[in-house]
């Protein structure tokens, strides 16, 4: 039965913890079993592993304290006899067993990964996202992002496909809660800033002075000149956002940003609460008088945590948060079993924007290589814990929209339908490839530094989506600038400053994209999600 989560910080605790827990036993289980390995003969074959290099690290210790010994009796000449009569042999035979030991440690190694190799060969990247879906049943992800869901997003729910230049998507992870459409992205993001670059200029000069006898005597000085320049310089950070697209206050939009309230004290949360009332009561008068449309909420708890002041519609932001939202809200920003109060949430009419700091930098989806071992007991733990870890992530970054019960409805099918397109896959879903290939089919091929991918919709034949794929990145010119700084001689001097200048590229390249099917016979520069990018 399908449910909703009126309550997502009490659920998780009271349930889909545990669930998620046992549904990823579950899918562990099956996999062992469906590839037939045997866990104990892995068991034995580790132990007698772990034993051989245990024992190469002993041989090793006692072979540094005999070739130190025999450094010793070299140097005390009456006992070279010794040296070469037994401690030279014995070192040679320790260093044959070494041998032999670290042989058969890669022989045992070499068995063991081939025991787990049926089982490491079974991972993919779908076994985290069926387990969360298993578990929370509203939640569906999609195979791809495509062309359907990117136009329906935007022309029913606000949504911005295009980027502007500044920004790129690597990864991506779509789908629908209850039908309503999400979108998981991972952006790499240039802004030019400055650069502080330093020059230096040692310089020497003579000086007459006096003795402490009053006699006139020379001596040479030196000085080390420092000189600095300014100059802008491009850099690429990037950025998880949780786009969730849903009906409720279609025409309200407001933010609120992390504070990272769940680190106060009770008492100093009551302090910051106060303090809080005093600025809505001022911006409440202040409304009044100047006749705006805002008027604080009588749960001043709420209104101060949440801090949404600059809502634009008071009507359809008290309609999102009823009484229940608002407590799931502040039990969220408050609580320590999540993340607590690390969420930014902006909502722009009927598109929401979560950017949580928990998930910065995090993969969007689990990988197969990050279970892969020769160890049963460390795949199973890999398994298991990087699942548990991967679902809390997902689960509260979902969390603050699912406080709002009005987020959890179906949508209503009465919006615009969208008609079968001729392209099958969106705009982000090419630049998600075109970021995945190798940089040099991209970039410019002047280009020094990271390139900013952007992608349009070219035309489609036979299900193959043709992309015109743009690459913003920079050459780098080594420049030298003369700073005149005085010297303690008493006369200025150039101090030559090295700093780079960062000169724009841009390059535009075509590329096919298609399901494997599509992309059969043809070379494929690379490959996600069962979707291929070649030329």
């Amino acid at each position: 039965m399908d449910t909703m989560i009126y309550n997502p910080l009490e659920e998780f605790e009271s349930k889909y913890r545990s669930l998620h827990l046992e549904k990823t036993k579950e899918r562990f289980e099956d996999l062992v079993k469906r590839s037939g390995v045997d866990a104990e003969a892995n068991r034995a074959t580790v132990k007698r592993y772990k034993e051989t290099l245990d024992g190469v690290s002993k041989l090793r210790k006692k072979l540094n304290w005999w070739r130190f010994l025999r450094v010793l009796a070299c140097i005390t000449l009456i006992l070279i006899p010794l040296v070469i009569l037994k401690i030279t042999p014995k070192i040679r035979r320790m260093r044959e067993e070494i041998e032999s030991s670290e042989k058969k440690a890669a022989e045992l190694l070499a068995e063991a990964q081939k025991q787990m190799a049926p089982l490491n060969n079974l991972f993919t990247a779908r076994d985290a996202l069926d387990i969360i879906e298993s578990t929370v049943s509203l939640i569906t992800f999609a195979p791809c992002f495509s062309a359907k869901q990117e136009e329906d997003m935007c022309e029913n729910y606000d949504f911005f496909a295009a980027t502007d230049r500044e920004q790129s998507t690597f990864d991506l992870l779509a789908g629908t809660y209850n039908e309503n459409p999400f979108l998981f992205e991972n952006r790499v993001i240039h802004k030019m800033g400055m650069e502080t670059y330093h020059g230096y200029k040692t310089i020497h000069w003579t000086e007459t002075y006096r003795d402490s006898n009053g006699k006139l005597q020379r001596r040479t000085r030196s000085q080390t000149l420092h000189a600095t320049v300014v100059k802008p310089k491009p850099f690429y950070t990037t950025k998880t956002i949780l786009n969730y697209c849903a009906q409720g206050g279609p025409e309200l939009s407001f933010s609120r940003d992390a504070t990272h309230l769940h680190e106060k004290s009770e008492r100093e949360l009551e302090r910051y609460v106060k303090k809080g009332e005093k600025k809505l009561k001022k911006m409440t008068d202040e409304a009044i008088k100047d006749n705006r449309d805002f008027t604080s909420m009588s749960n001043t708890d709420f209104e101060v945590l949440f801090d949404a002041l600059d809502r634009t519609d008071e009507v359809q932001y008290r309609t999102l948060f009823t009484p229940l939202a608002q407590t799931n809200m502040v039990d969220l920003i408050t609580s320590k079993v999540g993340f607590g109060d690390d969420f930014n949430f902006i909502k722009t009419k009927r598109t929401n924007r979560i950017t949580t700091v928990h998930s910065q930098g995090r993969s969007l989806n689990l990988m197969p290589s990050v279970y892969h071992s020769y160890c049963f007991d460390t795949i199973k733990e890999n398994f298991i814990g990087k699942n548990e870890s991967y679902f809390k992530a997902v689960y509260f970054d979902f969390a603050p929209l699912w406080a709002i019960p009005v987020y959890q409805d179906r949508p209503v099918h009465s919006l615009k339908p969208i008609p079968d397109l001729a392209r099958r896959y969106s705009q982000k879903e090419y630049e998600t490839l075109a970021n995945s290939l190798d940089q040099r089919y991209v970039v410019h091929p002047r280009t020094k530094t990271r390139a900013i991918i952007k992608s349009s919709y070219v035309g489609s034949k036979n299900g193959v989506d043709q992309a015109s794929i743009r690459a913003y990145s920079y050459d780098i010119a080594k420049r030298i600038e003369m700073v005149m700084v005085m010297g303690g001689d008493g006369r200025l001097h150039a101090v030559p400053v090295p700093w780079d200048e960062y000169l724009p590229l841009e390059e535009e390249k075509r590329f096919f994209v298609s399901d494997e099917a599509g992309a059969k016979g043809s070379t494929v520069l690379s490959r996600r999600n069962g979707l291929c990018i070649f030329n």
